[in-house]
């Protein structure tokens, strides 16, 4: 085993920001090429951090010192990059969301699983410290069994913001899906079913335009989720609400638990908890390079991830429909 992995971040925007940052806080991953299409970005970046600049992915993918990449690129461009970088033989961390469509998931976990590469999905909510201390307490059985957990996440997030054009393709729905579901959503539908360590097996979903903010396109939704294990859980989304929340109740035969932020209490007692969600890029990334250097398959692989993915393909089916969906509509073929 190398000492460290070898890595080159496709991508210089705000999220690869994020990812650089997490490389060079950790020993066993370092930085050796980044690319963007935009010349004077990706040759700031590559002189703070030491690296190499490309504006093209095929050099990038090229470059022998390369072992791995960091996707961090709108969302309707990780299929196309994650397949390519399999097939030059580099290990993958893709950002969330794991592609626009399942088809799309599909084609990533395939050509990975031919080359014999890693693929992990950016699913950062679990690597936070919280997270996993509520995931071990339920699988321990502290609260006793898990009947209901609801979940909200209301925020304002502006497309268009004055003075600023990078924000614009989260407008595109054939770039970036709808906000509130391929943005923000993959955080939240990912972390319901990893809890409890149970798929979800039904879906029943509305969605609502609340403002024009989004010219057309649905701004918040509800979802009403049916476990494998019997719990409902209920995730309630908005990105056009100006006074923010965002917390969690789980409801077990023994007891509950709430997280508002970093603050867990269980039966009303605040429970300690080491570290904070700072924390979980930093976790993430040193998982991912230790999974790549060890030949190991992380937590949010991307076998595990489509599952979250579905999700919210059934979720923005069923408010379509008006109708509950069945999670087998969506298994593989």
């Amino acid at each position: 085993m190398s000492d460290g992995l070898s890595v080159g971040v496709i991508g210089a925007g705000g999220i690869a920001r994020s990812h650089l940052n997490a490389i060079e806080a950790n020993d066993n991953i370092r930085l050796v090429a980044v690319m963007d299409v935009d010349p004077a970005r990706v040759g700031a970046v590559a002189e703070e951090f030491g690296a190499t600049a490309y504006t093209d992915l095929e050099p990038l993918l090229a470059d022998a010192r390369v072992e791995a990449v960091h996707v961090c690129t709108p969302h309707a461009l990780h299929a196309n990059q994650v397949v390519a970088a399999a097939e030059a033989g580099k290990h993958v961390l893709v950002e969330k969301p794991m592609a626009l469509t399942l088809v799309d998931c599909d084609r990533m976990i395939d050509a990975c699983a031919r080359a014999g590469k890693i693929l992990m999905v950016g699913q950062v909510m679990r690597y936070y410290p919280v997270s996993r201390t509520i995931r071990k307490m339920i699988a321990d059985g502290e609260i006793g069994q898990v009947g209901h957990l609801i979940r909200r996440r209301y925020s304002f997030f502006d497309p268009t913001p004055a003075g600023s054009d990078s924000r614009h393709w989260y407008l595109n729905l054939e770039m970036g899906g709808i906000c509130v579901l391929y943005c923000f959503g993959p955080h939240e539908y990912d972390i319901l079913h990893w809890y409890l360590n149970s798929p979800v097996t039904q879906v029943y979903a509305q969605g609502s335009e609340s403002t024009d903010l989004y010219r057309g396109q649905k701004d918040s939704y509800t979802a009403m989720m049916t476990h494998e294990n019997g719990a409902v859980s209920v995730l309630s989304q908005t990105v056009v609400c100006h006074t923010g929340a965002h917390d969690q109740y789980i409801v077990g035969s023994k007891g509950s638990m709430m997280l508002t932020g970093d603050k867990l209490t269980v039966n009303g007692k605040e429970v300690s908890v080491e570290g904070s969600s700072r924390e979980g890029m930093s976790n993430q990334i040193r998982e991912f390079a230790t999974c790549c250097l060890e030949g190991r398959e992380p937590d949010a692989s991307g076998y595990s991830v489509r599952h979250s993915m579905a999700v919210i393909e059934a979720a923005k089916l069923s408010a379509e429909r008006n109708a509950p969906v069945q999670m087998s509509e969506f298994d593989r073929a």
